[in-house]
């Protein structure tokens, strides 16, 4: 898209004053592949329009809301972002590379929040091939168990996606047989034999909510903002009519705006059943979504990269599908064998130079301060769904067949004090 047809889009009063509807939320513009500065609030047209006339090319917003968003910087420590926080909204992000599927998912969790007693929610076009599903923050209880619920984030949004997804399993994998595994597997260029784990179907390898979104100062795209890739709009749509969307309707020139993705009725706690299952259903489960080594305790090794296991190795040589799931496991291995969050951020950013294309730096960074305000976690072990094998970094050798965890394969080939296999 022509920077003159750019400006020509966004310089419409209706796109505009669209975008000016963000009360209480950090936002930020976006130059084709680089953001620009933070923390920013869009308050007047004038706002928008010197950024646009700048070279902005998408604006973005986040999902909490907050007392100042001026306020904010990556100096603050957890503790003080949590007292800055004013609420957060939820904000499901409907991750496929193929539209109709995202269309079926997107229906169908619409529809699952609505037999929960749901009627206060949006849903909108994500720009690329996806789709966002927002529930307000007005519609969870105040508290749960004593504790404040603006203060449950990200805990809370992850812990009702989980829950959804858990409940949702069953009918998913049956529409995607309907819609026919064959025909997925050519569209996304993936053998059939990676859906599934154990035997069984796992609807997730296809499919799935992206829960990168759900971490502290995260942004997503805001309603009318252009996606770079596709130069599509992300556009409101009823919620009766997903299934129905045409990418006609995200296409600047013919974009409708008249709705509004944050302008809906509130109706509070009404997601109170909700929350409180989810919470419960999370109580109770038999085992953790991303299986580790728990038992593995962090040790101080140089980082050799010549000794890494394969999947890491071919991870840190640059990737195309599996970024962010990667963003993840990188920074666990690495803070697991003794980098620093200084290490191991400036890892990350060089690393992400090299994948096609680079993730935006607003996903990274957030992640590795958060990792390094709490407790350490291994990465997920060799088996985990959705990991490894899912997008084609697990080559084993010889050595990968004595572990379950990449750490456990660096720790048999670098520690001084580890026993030689005879």
């Amino acid at each position: 898209m022509k920077p003159s047809e750019i400006l020509k889009y966004y310089l419409n009063d209706e796109v505009i004053n669209r975008l000016l509807n963000v009360t209480d939320r950090e936002c930020a513009a976006r130059y084709y592949d680089k953001f620009g500065k933070r923390p920013m609030f869009f308050q007047y047209p004038s706002d928008i329009e010197n950024l646009i006339r700048g070279g902005a090319t998408s604006f973005h917003v986040s999902e909490e809301r907050w007392i100042n968003p001026l306020l904010l910087g990556k100096e603050l420590a957890k503790g003080e972002l949590t007292d800055m926080r004013k609420g957060w909204d939820l904000v499901i992000d409907i991750d496929c590379k193929i539209l109709d599927i995202s269309k079926i998912f997107a229906k169908m969790l619409l529809d699952k929040l609505a037999r929960e007693g749901l009627s206060s929610l949006s849903v909108k076009f994500s720009g690329g091939s996806g789709f966002h599903i927002m529930v307000p923050y007005e519609s969870f209880p105040s508290s749960i168990n004593g504790e404040s619920t603006k203060k449950l984030f990200p805990d809370a949004p992850m812990v009702i996606s989980l829950f959804l997804k858990n409940e949702l399993e069953s009918e998913l994998g049956g529409e995607l047989r309907n819609y026919g595994l064959d025909k997925i597997s050519k569209m996304l260029r993936i053998d059939k034999n990676q859906f599934y784990q154990e035997g069984k179907l796992d609807p997730y390898s296809i499919i799935d909510i992206d829960t990168v979104l759900i971490s502290e100062r995260h942004m997503f795209r805001m309603q009318y903002s252009l996606n770079e890739k596709k130069w599509l709009a992300s556009v409101p749509l009823e919620k009766n009519k997903v299934i129905d969307f045409d990418i006609e309707q995200a296409t600047p020139g013919k974009i409708d705006t008249r709705l509004d993705f944050f302008n809906m009725p509130q109706k509070k706690n009404e997601a109170s059943s909700l929350f409180i299952r989810a919470y419960d259903a999370f109580k109770e489960a038999p085992k953790q979504e991303v299986k580790t080594e728990k038992s593995f305790t962090p040790i101080n090794l140089p980082l050799d990269m010549n000794k890494l296991p394969p999947c890491i190795q071919t991870i840190s040589n640059g990737l195309s599908d599996g970024r962010k799931r990667s963003v993840f496991i990188l920074i666990n291995f690495l803070r697991n064998i003794g980098r620093t969050k200084e290490e191991v951020m400036g890892f990350l950013l060089e690393w992400n130079k090299k994948n096609n294309p680079p993730l935006k730096e607003n996903l990274i960074i957030p992640q590795v301060e958060y990792a390094f305000s709490g407790k350490s976690y291994p990465p997920p072990n060799c088996d985990s769904k959705g990991y490894y094998k899912f997008f084609n970094v697990c080559f084993p050798d010889q050595t990968c067949k004595l572990i379950k965890n990449p750490l456990s394969y660096y720790v048999r080939l670098n520690s001084k004090h580890h026993k030689k296999s005879k």
